[in-house]
């Protein structure tokens, strides 16, 4: 928290602030996690305090959410009185968590926000980033920053029917495989808009090397020959990076932004 004075009247000179904060919810906050002394207040000075709360929400599975609340006070030796004490919530919950999947230390987001994925065409995976490119360009969810959300899928027995759906095997009626190149789907199997959710609406597109879907637009899910080891590489060094540095638990939405 930060003063800033930008004008005033009165009796202002030597004037001070100090301050003191909370954590209401599952966290902690000691008076040696606070620092906020008294300090003077002038134009062109930024006194300022900071608190650091402590999650308590660190056992295995465990989840919590807070809003600490930072507080001041305006003294004068010259005032029979002080101000009364004033408080400033933090805007949104911060939300912390032993219980994001795949990752085994505890940690907290801004739950309130929508993580954003950002994957370039001329990046390191310029064909996963074109097929999710052209399916969100023919209705599919998760196109950043004006399209539906996608949500985030945890239960294992419903990511591999999404991925069974989207990308079923030769030897099981499916798609053959180019050499060296591996089926990709779009939404994620790890979402909640995979391809199980949806089975009839398959499409792919004209470069994605599956005559056995055609090409349409609206709701459903899309599947495309890429790479192998790009694809590979976009799922373990992209995709699950994001959902373990944002925390994406289940059900929690987020976007796929595409750039150049």
């Amino acid at each position: 928290m930060t003063i800033r004075m930008y004008g005033g009247w009165g009796l202002i000179s030597g004037t001070t602030v100090e301050g003191a904060a909370t954590c209401p919810g599952p966290c902690t906050l000691s008076e040696a996690d606070v620092d906020f002394p008294a300090q003077s207040v002038s134009v062109g000075s930024a006194p300022w305090g900071e608190a650091l709360p402590t999650s308590t929400a660190t056992a295995a599975g465990a989840i919590g959410e807070a809003k600490s609340t930072m507080y001041w006070v305006f003294n004068n030796p010259s005032w029979t009185q002080g101000t009364d004490l004033i408080g400033s919530q933090v805007v949104v919950p911060v939300r912390c968590d032993n219980d994001t999947k795949g990752v085994s230390t505890p940690g907290c987001v801004f739950k309130d926000y929508a993580p954003v994925n950002v994957v370039s065409l001329s990046g390191l995976y310029p064909n996963y980033a074109r097929h999710i490119r052209d399916a969100q360009a023919s209705g599919l969810p998760g196109a950043y920053p004006d399209g539906q959300p996608l949500t985030r899928q945890t239960n294992d027995t419903t990511i591999t029917s999404n991925r069974r759906t989207a990308c079923p095997q030769a030897s099981s009626g499916g798609y053959p495989r180019p050499t060296g190149y591996s089926c990709d789907e779009y939404p994620f199997a790890s979402t909640h808009q995979g391809a199980a959710s949806n089975p009839l609406l398959g499409r792919t597109f004209d470069w994605c090397q599956i005559s056995t879907l055609t090409s349409r637009t609206g709701p459903g899910w899309s599947a495309c020959m890429i790479p192998a080891t790009e694809n590979t590489a976009a799922g373990r060094d992209d995709l699950r990076i994001f959902y373990n540095e944002n925390r994406v638990l289940e059900n929690d939405a987020f976007y796929v932004w595409i750039v150049q």
